[in-house]
């Protein structure tokens, strides 16, 4: 068992508790109130309703967890609200809570985030706000990570929203958050590349897979050579003798076949301008017959070497 699923069993066992000391009471549903700064932003409305089926069929088997009375006389939940919110829908007049005093925020927002994850998964989106909500209460990443049983790598991806663009935060329910992640630190390199990507996405999830070989693309082409190339070695004609380099340089837009003057094969063979070094030892780029090309904007597309212009 992880430890995030055992601190829910531990806070399960806590809110099922139904002893005196708890003090369990039936708290009339006009005197509570929701918590404004629940991490939980969005209610399933068809969950709720199904929620709402078996309350009315069954009641409210464990009771939620409020505040003493505020300054307006109304309990605030601290644990519990979509069991208030489903009560309501059903016509209940009552609910049965304990009533707990508020030790610390961070407290209340790491048993909200652990006790919403586990009844209906919390979304990318407001587990994010929820730490960062944490963060802004003077909690350190470690302790967050601590309280909600999770690695602290974890929380530090979250964190990490709050510096995000507000595109790229938006996206936040449609990958993983690793993905979500390296886009940031890609698009302070390719900051327009990487929106376009985005955007292109739409209202579509992407995998981690499928993102990683979109950002593996801009990498390549930061170690991709200029394309004017000033300083190209001499080519062979491919029977010993060395032919005299071009005497301008390559611009864009002239195709691999005029540029060297020759048909490409349908064999792998040298990229003649473009000189290579690997473990120490130098070389010529060898490409297939046909290639995938990467666009600026994020597209990818299989193309024939013959059709592709240098630029």
């Amino acid at each position: 068992m992880g430890k995030f699923d055992q601190r829910a069993e531990e806070f399960g066992l806590l809110v099922g508790l139904h002893d005196s000391a708890r003090r369990v009471e039936d708290l009339p549903l006009d005197w509570i109130m929701g918590d404004p700064e629940n991490p939980r932003r969005v209610f399933d409305e068809t969950e709720l309703k199904d929620l709402a089926a078996s309350i009315a069929a069954r009641g409210v088997l464990q009771p939620i967890i409020v505040a003493p009375k505020n300054g307006d006389g109304l309990h605030v939940i601290r644990v519990g609200e979509r069991r208030f919110r489903a009560s309501r829908l059903v016509g209940r007049e009552t609910i049965p809570a304990i009533v707990m005093a508020v030790v610390n925020r961070a407290d209340t927002l790491a048993d909200q985030i652990v006790e919403n994850d586990q009844r209906a998964g919390l979304t990318p989106h407001d587990l994010a706000s929820g730490i960062e909500r944490m963060l802004g209460a003077g909690v350190t990443q470690a302790e967050i990570a601590r309280a909600l049983g999770r690695s602290k790598q974890f929380v530090s991806l979250y964190a990490a929203c709050a510096d995000m663009a507000p595109w790229l935060r938006a996206a936040i329910d449609q990958m993983p958050i690793r993905l979500l992640y390296d886009l940031h630190r890609a698009a302070r390199t390719h900051g327009d590349a990487v929106r376009a990507y985005v955007e292109r996405l739409g209202d579509e999830n992407v995998t981690l897979a499928e993102g990683g070989r979109f950002i593996a693309g801009l990498k390549a082409s930061e170690n991709l050579p200029d394309a004017r190339l000033r300083d190209v070695p001499a080519l062979s004609d491919g029977q010993g003798a060395e032919r005299a380099a071009p005497s301008r340089p390559v611009r864009a837009g002239v195709g691999l076949r005029s540029m060297f003057g020759t048909e490409v094969s349908s064999q792998p063979r040298p990229l003649d301008a473009v000189r290579v070094t690997v473990d120490g030892r130098t070389g010529r780029l060898v490409l297939p017959e046909r290639v995938r090309v990467m666009f600026d904007d994020g597209e990818e597309i299989e193309a024939s070497v013959a059709d592709i212009a240098v630029g």
